[in-house]
C-alpha cells in the first residue's frame, strides 16, 4: 500500500514531462515558421525592395516602418520560441549554447558584412537601415540564451564530474563490475587507499607491501590479477617496503603506451582522476572568482580597451557606415557602470565556465 502514492505520483510526473516536452517541441515547431517568415520578409526589405530608392509619403512611410516592426517582432518572438525550446529538450547538450553564441554573433556582425558583399547597404536612418535593425536585433535573444545556457551546461557537468566523474562518460573496461569497499581510505592516496581495493588481494599484492601506487608501476589487481595475487606466493613479505617492489610483476610484453591505456579504462585510476577533480575544480573556481574580484578595477579597464581594438577592427572592416564612426561595444559598455558590471561578470563567468572545461578535459579526457 505505502508504494502507490509513490508510484502514482512518479507516474503523474512524467505525464507532465512528456507533456512538457510536446509543448516545446510545438513551440520550437512555430518558433521556426515566426522566425523563417520575420527574416525572409526583412531579407526582401533590405536586398530586393529598393526602400532607400523610393519617395514615399509620410503615411506610407509609417505603414511600411510598422510592418517591418511587425516583422521584427515575429523574428524575435521565434527566436525566443526556439530558445525555450532547445533549453528544455537539450539542456544538456553542451554545443546549444554555443551554436547560439556564434548565431548571435552572424546575425549581429556577419549578416550585415555578407549582405554588403552581394548588395549595397541601406544609409543610416532609412526605412532600409530600420529592416536590418531589426535583424541584427536577434542577437540580443540570442546571445544570452546562448551565455546562460552555455555557463549552466559546464557548471551541471562539473558539479556530475564531482559527484560521478569515474565512470561518467567513458566505458570502464576494467574492473568495472567491482563495487566499492569497506576499507582505509585516503583522498588523493595510493591505489590500495581508495575504495576499489579489495581485501583479500590487497593481503597478497606486492604493490600494496612495496608501498606503491599500481598507475606508476604500470600493472594493477584489475588488469593483471592473477599475477598479482600469484607475485608473492613461497615468498617471506619484508618489513622494508623497498625489499618488496622487487616482487611486482612488470608486463615488458606491453609499450607505454598501452600500459597507460589499461589505466585509463580502470576502475582504481579513475577513482583517482576523480578524487583529482574535487581538489583541482574548486581551486579553479577560487582562483578565477578571486582574480576577477581583487584585480577588477584593472581587468575592467582592459575589458574596455579590448572592446576598443574591437571595435577598431569592425569599425575597419565593416560595411555599414554608421558603425564606422562610431564604437558600438565600448559605446555600449560604457552608457552605464552597470553595463560594464554586468559585461564584466557575463566574461568572468564564461572564462571560468571554460577554466573548468580545461580542468575536466586535462584530468579525465588527458589523465593526466
Amino acid at each position: 500500500m505505502s508504494k502507490r502514492p509513490s508510484i502514482q505520483q512518479e507516474y503523474q510526473r512524467q505525464l507532465m514531462l512528456r507533456w512538457i516536452t510536446t509543448i516545446t517541441q510545438w513551440l520550437m515547431s512555430a518558433g521556426a515558421i515566426l522566425f523563417v517568415l520575420g527574416l525572409v520578409y526583412l531579407l526582401y526589405a533590405v536586398l530586393f525592395a529598393n526602400l532607400d530608392g523610393q519617395s514615399f509619403t509620410a503615411q506610407d512611410q509609417a505603414r511600411i516602418r510598422d510592418n517591418l516592426g511587425l516583422a521584427g517582432n515575429a523574428l524575435l518572438l521565434g527566436a525566443g520560441f526556439i530558445v525555450i525550446g532547445l533549453a528544455w529538450n537539450y539542456l544538456e547538450e553542451p554545443l546549444v549554447g554555443v551554436a547560439l553564441l556564434i548565431a548571435a554573433a552572424l546575425f549581429y556582425w556577419g549578416l550585415p558584412l555578407l549582405i554588403g558583399q552581394v548588395s549595397t547597404l541601406p544609409n543610416p536612418n532609412t526605412l532600409g537601415d530600420f529592416a536590418l535593425s531589426r535583424i541584427r536585433n536577434a542577437a540580443w535573444v540570442l546571445f544570452p540564451s546562448g551565455l546562460v545556457l552555455t555557463v549552466f551546461v559546464s557548471l551541471s557537468h562539473a558539479i556530475k564530474r564531482l559527484r560521478y566523474g569515474s565512470g561518467m562518460d567513458q566505458t570502464l573496461k576494467l574492473g568495472a563490475e567491482v563495487g566499492k569497499q569497506q576499507v582505509p581510505q585516503r583522498f588523493l592516496g595510493k591505489c590500495w587507499q581508495l575504495p576499489y581495493c579489495r581485501d583479500y588481494v590487497r593481503e597478497r599484492c606486492p604493490i600494496y607491501h612495496a608501498r606503491r601506487t599500481c598507475w606508476r608501476e604500470g600493472v594493477g589487481c584489475m588488469c593483471e590479477e592473477k599475477n598479482i595475487a600469484l607475485a608473492l606466493r613461497d615468498v617471506r613479505i619484508s618489513d622494508d617496503p623497498e625489499k618488496n617492489a622487487k616482487y611486482i610483476p612488470h608486463n615488458t610484453t606491453l609499450s607505454k603506451w598501452e600500459l597507460k591505456q589499461r589505466c585509463n579504462e580502470c576502475v582504481i585510476y579513475n577513482e583517482h582522476q576523480r578524487q583529482k577533480y574535487q581538489l583541482f575544480a574548486p581551486l579553479t573556481v577560487g582562483t578565477v572568482i578571486g582574480v576577477a574580484y581583487f584585480f577588477r578595477e584593472p581587468l575592467q579597464a582592459q575589458v574596455l580597451n579590448l572592446l576598443g581594438a574591437i571595435d577598431s577592427l569592425l569599425a575597419r572592416f565593416t560595411l555599414m557606415p554608421s558603425e564606422a564612426r562610431e564604437g558600438v561595444l565600448k559605446a555600449a559598455a560604457q552608457t552605464s557602470e552597470a553595463a560594464a558590471l554586468v559585461l564584466y561578470i557575463a566574461l568572468v563567468i564564461v572564462v571560468l565556465s571554460y577554466a573548468l572545461r580545461t580542468v575536466e578535459t586535462v584530468v579525465f579526457k588527458w589523465k593526466w
